[in-house]
């Protein structure tokens, strides 16, 4: 089952959830998790990811511009040094990048919520689900290091400002976690499905690297069309509000620790779109395969 409604009804991130009662709704999105990820597993992985992520291993292409490998990883290192790049790195650069603030953010949250048990157990087992579907999209987007030759060295360190607001968060009520997670959600996907675009922009001459790209970003709007789903689940009308009024400011935050996203042209303009951005903008792909309600 897929619960979007046609896009003609133009349904939207802030709308209150309408129709079956919250349970029915948990169990439906449930459902749909076992169906695209298999196997749920959290010691051996989820079975149809893993698949997906050895088919995506094979998948040739290789870019045939420049490479500059010590480049790219003195950027990952610090920042300042991007300005060298060309924009095809800067923007493997921030593929690598663009799910370590919140693989980081999940994993800190998970840890804690899960030890204090505060939600139904529908509810707590469909979060789970829903974080570990986030440690795929770090490996989704790294694999495309593959077809530049490219491999990351070293970890990510997250930015004092960002392990601040998380740490901050993993503290807060139920009433106010999962209004900010809906808005780092929805932020998400703004930002995944603007640099769709901006990859078609930039490797359109090269197509098998541009298609991969493109899959990768798909697979993760997909998921993330359902976690923004779920955390409206589990908030009221005033809860969407505060979403709404926060998305700005946590998409404001993503660009302050991956300013590569500056780099590739996110400017002040480009982050206003975010004020009317909703869920009809996205690629028809995404909706036909996403859960939404």
């Amino acid at each position: 089952m897929n619960g979007i409604a046609p896009t003609a009804l133009r349904p939207s991130f802030y709308e209150p959830v309408a129709g079956s009662p919250r349970e029915d709704l948990l169990r439906a999105y449930r459902e749909f998790l076992e169906r695209r990820n298999g196997t749920m597993d959290f010691t051996t992985g989820f079975s149809r990811r893993e698949e997906w992520l050895r088919e995506a291993a094979g998948w040739e292409g290789r870019f045939t511009g420049p490479v500059d490998g010590e480049g790219f990883n003195r950027a990952y290192e610090s920042f300042d040094a991007v300005r060298g790049l060309t924009p095809p790195m800067v923007a493997l650069l921030t593929f690598v990048k663009a799910n370590a603030g919140e693989a980081y953010g999940v994993e800190v949250l998970t840890r804690e919520r899960h030890q204090r048990h505060d939600a139904p157990e529908l509810f707590h087992q469909v979060e789970r689900l829903v974080a570990y579907e986030e440690t795929y999209h770090t490996r989704i987007l790294i694999g495309a290091t593959q077809h530049f030759g490219v491999e990351v060295e070293g970890a990510w360190r997250p930015p004092l400002p960002l392990r601040l607001l998380i740490g901050t968060l993993v503290h807060a009520p139920g009433l106010f976690f999962h209004p900010v997670l809906l808005a780092a959600e929805v932020s998400g996907v703004f930002s995944f499905n603007w640099m769709l675009r901006r990859v078609g922009e930039i490797f359109r001459d090269e197509p098998a690297v541009r298609e991969s790209m493109e899959q990768r970003l798909i697979e993760i709007l997909v998921d993330e069309v359902g976690h923004v789903a779920f955390n409206r689940m589990a908030v009221g009308p005033v809860g969407l509000s505060t979403a709404r009024h926060l998305a700005g400011v946590v998409l404001r935050g993503v660009m302050g620790s991956t300013p590569e996203y500056r780099a590739l042209g996110m400017d002040e303009n480009e982050l206003r779109k975010l004020d009317t951005f909703d869920l009809h903008q996205l690629p028809e792909e995404v909706l036909r395969r996403s859960y939404f309600v």
